[in-house]
């Protein structure tokens, strides 16, 4: 029914490959692969998707301070933009539909300046970068992260109203189970709020583990989806108790609780997809 895929960023630094053989071996579907155009050999990640029978189904944007879509300075926003342009670039080689943009960067908690500033800046940004992912055939889905990690776009409800005054069509919602746990008061009227604009989600538990280990209820989220008619990617962003798995060179000798989420998200899923 939908297309299963897990976020690569989540597996560290381990080999690519292996990442890969993780995800044909419990059935997946494809990758989120990290939006990091500038380090990532793309002919080779090709060979290997073909390899995997895996696709690429969507690009997730790495947001930080020198990545900053809603900054004062003129500089760095016009740096965040030609980023997330060239993501759409690697989207569009690799064959997925869309990008992930967080407006303000992870770890950014306050405006430079005001606020309206910030979101004026964001908004610009990210209307110039979505013209250029409409020519290009690929969307932009605009994530809310939750207040402890940014402070612009932090739930539901707030994003819809960003991507209205963005007004470029290309440029769309994706909602993250995990951060809405934290900032939504009803997941199900949430999701139902952007219906519309809705073209990815993300999976984790209200523990940032696998799905179906915390207390999230996913039953309901996954009838929500079907009463929406949502028909587009479901990816793992699950984590294990680990701060930033993308910048421990250690990680890849977690296998065991890697396979495990791994297995366990995809199972317990796609056992609610008839609800």
């Amino acid at each position: 029914m939908y297309l299963y895929s897990v976020t690569q960023w989540i597996f560290g630094k381990e080999p690519i490959e292996k990442s890969f053989e993780r995800l044909k071996r419990f059935n997946y579907d494809g990758v989120e692969l990290a939006g990091e155009p500038y380090d990532m050999n793309i002919r080779e990640i090709k060979q290997l998707l073909n390899k995997y029978g895996l696709i690429c189904t969507s690009i997730c944007g790495i947001y930080t301070e020198e990545r900053d879509l809603s900054s004062s300075s003129t500089k760095i926003r016009n740096k965040a933009v030609q980023y997330v342009k060239d993501c759409v670039d690697m989207a569009q080689e690799l064959g997925a539909t869309h990008v992930i943009v967080v407006p303000s960067p992870v770890g950014k908690l306050r405006p430079d300046t005001t606020v309206d500033e910030a979101w004026n800046n964001a908004v610009n940004s990210v209307r110039e970068a979505g013209e250029y992912a409409k020519s290009k055939n690929i969307n932009l889905a605009i994530e809310a992260l939750n207040r402890y990690e940014t402070y612009l776009v932090t739930n539901l409800a707030t994003a819809l109203k960003f991507v209205k005054e963005v007004d470029v069509s290309s440029v769309k919602i994706m909602a993250d189970l995990f951060h809405m746990n934290i900032e939504e008061r009803n997941d199900s009227e949430a999701l139902k709020l952007i219906a519309p604009y809705l073209i990815h989600v993300h999976i984790a538990d209200n523990t940032r583990e696998a799905a179906g280990l915390g207390k999230i209820n996913f039953r309901e989220v996954m009838s929500t989806l079907k009463e929406i008619k949502y028909n587009g990617p479901i990816t793992m962003e699950f984590l294990p108790a680990i701060s930033n798995p993308y910048l421990t060179s250690q990680f890849e000798q977690k296998d065991d609780i890697l396979d495990y989420f791994t297995e366990q998200s995809i199972k317990y899923i796609k056992s609610l997809e008839d609800c």
